[in-house]
């Protein structure tokens, strides 16, 4: 008899689909109904979980089918019997009641937690607190060593957003069953936030209990990925995917976890058996980007950013595109998309440095300026080099013929120029930059050399050059050059000559300095 009531127990507790039933307790409703259908044989207790993932999709009717075909698979199992009670209960609570606690008596069952929390189960779908409550009790009780009520309570708990208490619960279950693979992974998710390596070292202890836990490696690739754990990630889900047979969106997942390990051929061989959306595309571009194979890349980028609604494509999606146009030398195009990536982020003020130098490499000067300006405008913290783009971009606009024929527009420009620059040397008085530039706009203005009007900033600029003659050498014979020239057209040869001595001090073989000297030098002995 003892023997028989045994048998009967394992009978009822087993069923052949176990990986779904897993799924099932973790709370994959999708995955395990999806395990349960594609299984060639189902028994009693496979049609019982199945009946229920039917009922907590609100299907009645396939509830109730799967329900009473496990009873007919096993008549003596009940399991099936507290579903039907559980679809009974929004109609006739009375009688599916009675029907429940005969159940919870029978003597096959009273001292069986897993009925007792099945039962308990039942009225939490009802939500009839007090006896889900009740029979948790009576589930405890019946066995002072089972995780399966605590596992429930837990559940719940977390649905309610308690959880610390759902954290009790779950160690509660793993005191009582320290083998509990289910309550492990429900620790692991609560404390990855805070305490990854307890997290951790609870996932690997489920594989280690069971190494063909599926779920168990499925969840530790998960949340290994999820907080940048990418080598060990990887490690899992390859593990995770011996164990089944891929599907598509195993495919994408792995693909995705490759793409994070930067192993980007291999993320592009699993991304190909992979379902085509967006994440999909995003990825391919993203891969073959990083592997500088922009041709192969811009027609994925182009489908992605013309087939996903705005709303869907972030800042990267716009960036890596306009990278690649602008590595490609399309700079028109690339300044369009670097226009969308900083729409997406305003936030990242390197973004419009990014569009001002694709519309400066096109020569649209103007927006060049427009974006640079943007840069000094929005970034309090403005450097050097910003204040210098946007003086290069107004003087590129007035030294650039092809780009700005127009003389006057020309010399607006370079006006222009002359005060970024201008404003570069007050706000960095200590460096050479800005007056140079400055001087050099002025120059511009002034071709001729008739105005002297880059003679000021020529002035104030060469002690700075000097403070680092050696580093300086080019920019300090650019001076005396200059000056030289200008105290020519002045007809001032001592002073021009002085200059284009300082010259050949520099550069011996200075052919123009010789020339010019030696012509200085002829109007004398006359």
């Amino acid at each position: 008899m003892i023997l028989t009531v045994f048998v009967a127990l394992f009978t009822m507790l087993s069923a052949s689909n176990k990986t779904a039933i897993d799924y099932y307790e973790s709370g994959d409703m999708k995955k395990a109904k999806s395990l349960f259908l594609a299984s060639s044989k189902l028994d009693a207790v496979d049609y019982y979980y199945l009946g229920m993932i039917n009922l907590k999709e609100n299907n009645k009717n396939a509830a109730s089918e799967s329900f009473n075909k496990g009873l007919q698979a096993d008549p003596a199992n009940l399991f099936n019997s507290v579903g039907l009670a559980a679809i009974q209960l929004a109609s006739d609570p009375k009688t599916a009641e009675k029907a429940l606690k005969a159940i919870s008596g029978n003597k096959l069952y009273k001292k069986d937690p897993k009925m007792q929390v099945a039962i308990a189960e039942a009225f939490a779908l009802i939500k009839n607190k007090a006896l889900t409550d009740m029979f948790l009790a009576k589930a405890k009780k019946a066995d002072k060593k089972s995780a399966l009520p605590y596992i429930m309570e837990g559940n719940q708990l977390m649905a309610q957003g308690k959880t610390n208490e759902a954290a009790v619960s779950f160690e509660n279950a793993v005191y009582f069953d320290p083998n509990s693979k289910i309550a492990l992974v429900k620790l692991a998710q609560l404390y990855v936030g805070t305490r990854k390596q307890i997290a951790f070292d609870y996932l690997d202890k489920t594989t280690t209990l069971d190494p063909s836990y599926e779920y168990g490696w499925k969840t530790q690739a998960d949340l290994r990925y999820k907080n940048g754990f990418y080598p060990e990630a990887r490690k899992a889900f390859e593990k995770y995917m011996s164990l089944i047979k891929p599907q598509p969106d195993d495919y994408q997942t792995y693909g995705e976890i490759l793409y994070f390990n930067k192993d980007y051929p291999a993320s592009l061989e699993a991304l190909a058996k992979a379902p085509v959306n967006t994440v999909t595309n995003r990825l391919k571009m993203y891969s073959l980007h990083d592997l500088n194979k922009f041709d192969e890349a811009i027609p994925i980028a182009e489908t992605l950013v013309s087939t996903t609604a705005a709303s869907d494509l972030i800042y990267q999606d716009y960036a890596f595109y306009a990278d690649m146009l602008n590595k490609t030398k399309n700079y028109q195009g690339a300044a369009k998309y670097y226009e969308l990536a900083y729409k997406a982020d305003t936030t990242r003020i390197s973004g419009l440095t990014d569009i001002a130098r694709a519309y400066e490499r096109a020569k649209d000067y103007p927006n060049a300026v427009k974006y640079y300006q943007k840069v000094i405008d929005v970034n309090p913290a403005h450097t050097l080099a910003d204040m210098y783009s946007l003086g290069v971009a107004y003087y590129s606009a007035g030294t650039d013929l092809t780009a700005t024929p127009d003389e006057m527009k020309r010399l607006e420009n370079l006006s222009k120029a002359s005060d970024a620059f201008g404003k570069m040397a007050t706000t960095f008085p200590d460096q050479y930059v800005g007056l140079l530039y400055q001087a050099r706009a002025n120059s511009a203005m002034d071709p001729e050399t008739t105005k002297g009007l880059a003679k000021p900033y020529y002035e104030k600029v060469l002690p700075l050059l000097l403070l680092t003659p050696t580093e300086r050498k080019a920019e300090i014979m650019e001076v005396y050059q200059y000056m030289g020239i200008y105290f020519l057209k002045k007809d001032d040869y001592p002073q021009s000559r002085a200059y284009w001595v300082k010259v050949l001090e520099l550069d011996p073989q200075n052919a123009i300095a010789k020339q010019v000297i030696a012509s200085i030098d002829s109007v004398k002995k006359k």
